[in-house]
């Protein structure tokens, strides 16, 4: 009797990337964009575990400001794999030596911010050698800004997209109604003014509705707000 050999999971790309904004950004470039498959986490130590347990990607996205040392030992891993994956470096702070050691670790490219979707897209095409997909992104149609997409799906307000806008900047960190207020309004937040409550309650309902448990916002009693997007990428809701 023949055992079955269980096929390792493969997607098209897995993602270690600290901040969250970025990660919402990078997650809609390959899970709406691109249309791939994507595995997403926020740590190069989670990543390299998907790796070493046998995880397969074509495209792997790096970017761990606080763990240089992870980083450059995930990407030395994914290099000496035997179908080494594209190996796409974000480097955040840009002219600290990373970008060098990246390469020198085994990285394809190293990109700088900001990063602009519609140019990672291009560079990544070229490296995967698919160039001939290029004239499809060329299509005016596609929207390169992931924040605009979600304000357009979940149709916000202006006033809310840019609540939304703050929160998502904040990377789940909390966001008080003084912030808002200073941001939005260039003045303080007068005590008992609900006016970035009412819009957070908004808020809430729209992106559940078009986007399910992927986008959660609370709100922290005495303290403010928070928005935290799910690690899997943007996906819209069925309902």
């Amino acid at each position: 009797m023949n055992s079955e050999v269980k096929q390792p999971k493969q997607v098209f790309a897995m993602m270690a990337v600290a901040d969250a904004g970025v990660r919402m950004s990078f997650g809609y470039l390959f899970t709406v964009v691109l249309e791939r498959s994507l595995q997403a986490s926020s740590s190069c130590a989670e990543a390299m575990q998907n790796l070493e347990t046998g995880q397969q990607c074509k495209v792997l996205i790096i970017s761990c400001p606080n763990e240089e040392c992870d980083s450059l030992k995930l990407i030395r891993h994914a290099a000496q794999m035997p179908n080494p994956p594209v190996i796409m470096v974000l480097d955040s702070k840009g002219g600290s030596g990373f970008g060098a050691e990246a390469f020198k670790a085994g990285a394809d490219d190293v990109v700088r911010p900001p990063y602009p979707l519609k140019e990672f897209a291009y560079r990544l095409k070229t490296r995967l050698d698919e160039k001939a997909d290029l004239e499809e992104l060329a299509e005016e149609k596609i929207s390169w800004d992931a924040e605009a997409f979600v304000a357009s799906q979940a149709r916000l307000t202006t006033a809310e997209a840019q609540v939304v806008r703050i929160l998502i900047s904040k990377d789940g960190e909390i966001v008080t109604r003084d912030d808002l207020s200073h941001a939005i309004d260039h003045r303080p937040w007068t005590y008992g003014d609900r006016k970035f409550d009412v819009h957070v309650a908004k808020i809430r309902k729209k992106l559940q509705a078009a986007f399910g448990s992927t986008i959660s916002v609370k709100t922290i009693r005495s303290a403010g707000y928070t928005l935290t997007v799910d690690e899997g990428g943007l996906e819209t809701s069925s309902h």
